[in-house]
């Protein structure tokens, strides 16, 4: 009898002495897993070391690429003209033309009297107002070049429908809604798509864009400043 009870006591003592750890172990969460990150405007994307392509984007076999031949394969008489088109849109990996490729061309030198060589040039009446997605750092009272007459919710919708790869914008963080207060002389079109080499992206563009023709500084000298918001 008295070796059952010294057994007994030896024991919940080893079991006393034990308890905390197994409640600590019961209570302590488990790491949780990492999962992918979405990337705006496409597929999920892991992340990669900084510096690191998630892909190689030149290749039409690439996520960007496979997109880009289901959408814009058949305006091309052969695979060879269409893969062709698309390694100019990649451009190494610096993007492509601004404008979409059906809306001919965007001059690259001055243009020559006579040819069709520029997309065509408006004027905004004034009272047109417009946005603009901005970046950090970037002031309101100095607009970059390109406006849309779309709404932009989102940074996705800078990403997705304006295009703007993450080379030409790092980061987006506001929208600056302005109006024009001078008539304002632009180039005007469409949208046109765009591969983001750094982030395995295909963005199709298709919005509403205008490039204005005065520059720097004196693009304020059109246009006033109605609203600023923030997006994410």
């Amino acid at each position: 009898m008295r070796g059952t009870m010294t057994w007994l006591l030896r024991a919940g003592f080893a079991l006393a002495l034990t308890a905390p750890t197994i409640a600590a172990a019961q209570t302590t969460p488990l790491p949780r897993p990492t999962a992918p990150v979405r990337t705006t405007g496409g597929p999920a994307v892991v992340a990669v070391p900084a510096g690191t392509p998630a892909c190689d984007a030149t290749s039409i076999s690439s996520p960007p690429g496979k997109i880009w031949w289901s959408q814009e394969r058949w305006r091309y008489a052969s695979d060879a003209d269409a893969t062709a088109a698309y390694l100019t849109l990649v451009n190494n990996g610096l993007g492509g033309s601004p404008w979409a490729t059906w809306y001919l061309p965007t001059p690259t030198s001055p243009v020559t009297a006579g040819t069709l060589a520029a997309p065509p040039i408006t004027v905004l009446p004034v009272g047109t107002r417009f946005q603009m997605a901005m970046s950090p750092g970037q002031h309101d009272d100095w607009p970059g070049g390109w406006g849309t007459f779309d709404y932009i919710a989102d940074v996705q919708d800078v990403r997705e429908f304006l295009a703007v790869t993450h080379l030409f914008k790092p980061q987006v963080d506001r929208v600056v809604t302005f109006e024009v207060t001078r008539m304002l002389p632009v180039y005007i079109g469409p949208v046109g798509p765009q591969v983001d080499a750094q982030t395995c992206e295909y963005f199709p563009g298709r919005w509403s864009q205008f490039n204005m023709i005065p520059t720097g500084s004196a693009r304020m000298d059109y246009l006033k400043i109605v609203e600023v918001r923030p997006i994410q």
